[in-house]
């Protein structure tokens, strides 16, 4: 939650400093003005439409300060005044009520005092806050009527809350006025995903079901800090027999009329009010689990659907849920098994992925990407975002947004040969875009080879040089090894820049007698990530001595010749 925002109005210089001093220390509350008079506090509120607390002291002027509360309360009802005081009296007290004032705050008081009272306020003002703008919905959307979208479990433990509850979310995020309704009348527990204490519920709309006004409504919605606007089932399950399914069918067209989506939970168990639920609904889906004994009873429950003459079989649209590729049933059977339009996305199995949210009952818990993606994506092939440009386009495959069964009409109405070219136009921009992402996840290990190429181009070359040069330093060396310059100079002759600086290439005389050589070290870059550089790379030659031929041997006298006259 965001931090509280506040505004003061005090009469002095002294009373700003001393009170701003202990708001400082208040990290979740931000003071964002502070107003000398009575005129100026009126004149400021109406700008902040986001502000949940004012705090005026007792000898602002010049209207009177209950003369000013009043005024405040009367037109910002949803916006909380606390009195500032010198010292509390009854008197004070009682007319600081009696204005509308929240509470009364003693000008000494403590950081710890102010906190409490500032936060207690403020979640006042916010809850009355959600709740005026539940009741502003009153006129029918441009004379429009929302739609109804039910969600009925095959058999128990499927996931038909947790589906409902993150497809509201959805729903809400992006822009829709979403009514969550909680039809499992029985055993309900939407308040516990939610973690939320509600005293009202559905049952108290049945008795004013023949004119249900906005304000009963904003007294009987919970309205959720994302934005969905939750209706419940009754706490006490008994008294879900009082919802009928007259009044089901007066409920859910009031909701209609003021929100752009109402979903409804429908649980598993076909009670009258749910049976008049799916009836009314825009679309009624049906959640299943991957596995013959779920798939059964959604095929039951689709037979019974028609027998009672509640729905169709073709307009039943079928939801998997948690799929998974080591299931024995993957979805192209399921679909065959229940002969119904089924959505393409099928909701992936993640246990552990809704744990805590389902335990600490707060659902922004659901962090895993996969999960919420799916979700999205289901929610935009149940057309339950904003309108996408075209309905083919719902979840990027160029295809249909669910596969109908044979003989199932067209529920979009294209005709079908611009629906095939449609289909063909999508189809071909999907792959043009996979083949894109397909290049760029490429791309850096091309870069990595192309890079490991040259390094090694690199190394052969630095050894080809350094061989060169020592062979032409070692040359050298037996004309004239005492003149290392000149060794060093003649070996750099066979080497190309920038091989040859000083700071890359080394040549030195090793060695003594026959094994005496010329080594010459080269310095080798190195450009692959992550790799220590830079390399030497050495070659070594053998000084042969000119005048005997043999390696490393030093001209001599020559040998006496045999004497024949000795």
């Amino acid at each position: 939650m965001s931090g509280y925002q506040v505004m003061l109005g005090l009469p002095s210089a002294e009373l700003e400093d001393a009170l701003r001093a202990r708001f400082d220390e208040l990290l979740d509350t931000e003071v964002i003005g502070v107003h000398r008079t009575s005129q100026e506090i009126g004149d400021s509120v109406g700008q902040v439409p986001t502000l949940d607390v004012v705090l005026v002291h007792e000898r602002l002027g010049p209207l009177p300060v209950f003369d000013l509360i009043r005024d405040l309360s009367r037109n910002r009802p949803q916006l909380a005044v606390i009195l500032v005081v010198d010292e509390v009296d009854a008197d004070t007290f009682t007319n600081a009520m009696e204005a509308g004032a929240r509470s009364v705050l003693p000008a000494h008081s403590t950081v710890e005092q102010i906190a409490q009272r500032v936060s207690s306020a403020a979640d006042w003002s916010r809850t009355l806050r959600r709740h005026l703008e539940a009741a502003s919905l009153d006129v029918p959307m441009d004379g429009r009527r929302g739609s109804i979208v039910t969600f009925n479990g095959a058999k128990g433990g499927v996931g038909t809350t947790t589906s409902a509850i993150h497809l509201a979310r959805a729903a809400a995020r992006s822009g829709r006025v979403v009514c969550l309704v909680d039809l499992d009348l029985q055993s309900g527990d939407i308040p516990g995903y939610f973690d939320l204490k509600h005293r009202r519920s559905i049952a108290d709309l049945v008795e004013a079901a023949d004119d249900i006004s906005a304000s009963m409504l904003a007294d009987t919605l919970y309205v959720h800090p994302e934005g969905v606007h939750i209706l419940l089932a009754p706490h006490d399950g008994e008294r879900g027999e009082d919802v009928t399914g007259r009044a089901t069918r007066q409920i859910l067209g009031a909701l209609r009329s003021r929100y752009d989506l109402v979903l409804v939970d429908c649980g598993t168990a076909t009670t009258e009010a749910g049976a008049m639920a799916v009836e009314l609904a825009d679309t009624a889906v049906l959640l299943a689990t991957p596995d013959l004994p779920a798939l059964r009873a959604a095929q039951r429950v689709v037979a019974m659907w028609g027998r009672l003459q509640i729905r169709d079989s073709r307009n039943v649209t079928g939801l998997l849920i948690r799929h998974s590729r080591k299931n024995e049933i993957q979805p192209d059977f399921a679909r065959k098994l229940l002969a119904t339009p089924v959505l393409r996305t099928a909701v992936p199995a993640a246990y552990r992925a809704v744990e805590e949210a389902s335990n600490t009952g707060d659902p922004s818990r659901v962090t895993d990407e996969g999960l919420l993606r799916t979700f999205a994506q289901v929610a935009s092939e149940l057309d339950l975002l904003h309108r996408p440009e075209s309905p083919y386009d719902r979840d990027g495959s160029g295809e249909p947004a669910y596969q109908a069964a044979p003989g199932a009409p067209d529920p979009y109405g294209e005709p079908a040969d611009a629906r095939e070219r449609r289909a063909r136009s999508r189809r071909r921009r999907g792959d043009s875009g996979a083949l894109f992402v397909e290049f760029a996840s490429t791309l850096p290990f091309v870069g990595l080879a192309l890079l490991l190429t040259w390094q090694i181009l690199l190394v052969g070359l630095t050894g080809m040089f350094a061989s060169h040069a020592a062979n032409e330093g070692a040359r050298q060396a037996a004309i004239d090894p005492s003149d290392d310059e000149a060794i060093a100079e003649e070996a750099a002759k066979r080497i190309s820049p920038p091989w040859n600086d000083e700071e890359t290439l080394d040549v030195s005389t090793v060695g003594t007698g026959a094994g005496r050589a010329v080594e010459v070290s080269i310095a080798t870059p190195v450009f692959l990530p992550g790799v220590d550089g830079p390399w030497d790379i050495s070659s070594q030659a053998l000084v042969i001595s000119e005048d005997t031929g043999r390696p490393g041997q030093e001209a001599g006298p020559p040998a006496p010749e045999d004497d024949d006259d000795a």
